[in-house]
């Protein structure tokens, strides 16, 4: 028998039963001499362990600015319990608002409801009121469960459970170990440098260990969960008997937009959608013939005004629909035994948006095209049922998915995907697509049908991980990496 375990049968034999404290009083032990002892001594029927859970909150830097005031509070009382525009509104207090029916949004404005305008009035905000009480007590036990788990969904507060030894008691079976001074719990525990050289393992035999105790946690080394799911988007894409294909992220305007017939003119090059760059300022088109034909699909087939200059900007590109028109390009003039040929990409994209749960300035998308003969919308729409399907989407349940007709200049017909979110209760478009236009294809070498489509990759991942804005993607909080929910292959 070990020391430890000597010590703690002889202290609990005259007493019974202790606590941690009352046998390291008695004893002169650790208490994690006497938690290990315990616990081995439990596992051979020695002691019964009597334990009990805590949960110690710890406020994170955010949520310590939250103490005096949430977003969502000072969204409502800016408001007056009336009505304000959006832009002049901070995001994540209209989110929350939102969620907790404060207000109704209707175009750009944000009107308050009856409830609204009594939280403006100064009614208790009870998220607030159990923030606060677990900044002074630490302690999570007794607060509401429900607004605890909001508080950590929303990063405002780490909580980490505690296993703890409330009282041990000694039974029958440990009484008679220590009698028999260790003879029925008898062999090594712990391996020590002395027992290996010396041999004293050959005749001691090992103790079982207890793998149902109470251990420290640890946490492996993760990938970030982007990276884990467009590692599974490629599989997927894989899978369904796709090639990955990848382009530049700093492009000339020519193949973001001119090639993909979208006017110079257009509401998307402006600078509050488009990071346009000024080293390079510019960036030249190699294939002087197909700039020409591409000029000519502007000018001839649009009936527009073209500047060459408009399309060697150098920019961010702004999709990774880029991609798909390098790639008709290149493979313009394959043998006609490649085709039908199936291309997708995986890629970040930049736009200057206004950032909110479901948008941010750089994101993510998934680009894919089919090149081929006799191709219809309803290859594109198995194509895109089945890939949304694998994904873990209910294709086939009511109301799920919405696809409808839509425009995009360089698609014709179009069409867009939709997915009823039911936390939110709302649609979110989820990917855009159609029929490459065949002035598009003509310019870019080729007479096949291409179908094309594009879609946003972060904002699948909100059921996935359970997220409520893209933003917690890319907060790199240590405690939620690693405790975060796993993304199944």
């Amino acid at each position: 028998m070990h020391e430890y375990e000597r010590k703690l049968l002889s202290v609990l034999s005259g007493a019974a039963s202790g606590n941690i404290e009352s046998i390291a009083k008695a004893t002169s032990m650790e208490r994690d001499q006497i938690m290990w002892a315990a616990e081995s001594l439990a596992a051979l029927g020695a002691v019964n362990v009597s334990k009990s859970r805590t949960e110690e909150a710890t406020l994170t830097e955010e949520g310590r600015r939250y103490l005096g005031e949430f977003p969502e509070e000072r969204v409502i009382k800016e408001m007056g319990g009336k009505s304000a525009i959006l832009d002049k509104l901070d995001n994540i207090g209209l989110l929350w608002a939102k969620k907790n029916g404060w207000i109704a949004i209707n175009d750009k404005s944000a009107h308050a409801t009856e409830e609204g305008k009594r939280a403006a009035s100064g009614k208790e905000y009870m998220p607030r009121t159990v923030l606060n009480l677990l900044d002074k007590k630490g302690d999570a036990a007794g607060s509401d469960p429900d607004i605890i788990e909001t508080l950590v969904k929303r990063k405002l507060v780490r909580i980490k459970e505690h296993t703890i030894i409330t009282r041990i008691e000694i039974t029958a079976a440990g009484r008679k170990m220590l009698a028999n001074d260790g003879s029925g719990g008898g062999g090594i525990g712990q391996l020590t440098r002395e027992i290996i050289t010396g041999g004293g393992w050959r005749n001691s035999g090992f103790r079982k260990y207890d793998v149902s105790s109470p251990a420290e946690a640890r946490y492996p080394s993760r990938m970030h969960p982007m990276r884990e799911f467009t590692n599974k988007m490629r599989q997927v894409w894989f899978n369904m008997g796709f090639t990955e294909t990848l382009g530049p992220m700093i492009e000339p305007a020519f193949w973001s937009f001119d090639a993909l017939f979208s006017p110079q003119d257009h509401p998307t090059r402006e600078m509050q959608d488009t990071f346009f760059l000024s080293n390079p300022e510019t960036i030249d088109v190699e294939d002087m013939a197909l700039f020409r034909r591409v000029k000519a699909m502007h000018v001839k087939g649009g009936g527009r005004e073209w500047r060459e200059e408009v399309a060697k900007q150098a920019l961010l590109r702004v999709h990774t629909t880029s991609v798909s028109a390098r790639s008709i390009y290149k493979h313009a003039k394959e043998d006609e035994g490649n085709f039908p040929m199936k291309l997708f990409s995986i890629g970040r994209t930049f736009r200057n948006e206004s950032i909110d749960y479901k948008h941010l300035a750089e994101f993510h998308q998934s680009d894919g095209i089919v090149i081929g003969n006799r191709l219809g919308i309803s290859n594109l729409l198995y194509i895109l049922k089945s890939f949304y399907r694998e994904m873990g989407l209910d294709v086939e349940g009511k109301g799920k998915l919405k696809i409808k007709p839509s425009y995009f200049p360089f698609v014709e017909p179009g069409l867009e995907v939709n997915y009823f979110d039911e936390n939110r209760g709302e649609w979110i478009e989820l990917c855009g697509g159609g029929i490459i236009r065949k002035e598009i294809t003509k310019a870019l070498g080729t007479n096949k049908t291409v179908l094309a489509w594009g879609m946003s990759v972060e904002r699948l991942m909100f059921d996935t991980l359970g997220i409520e804005t893209l933003m917690e993607l890319y907060r790199n909080e240590v405690g939620w990496l690693r405790k975060r929910k796993p993304i199944e292959r």
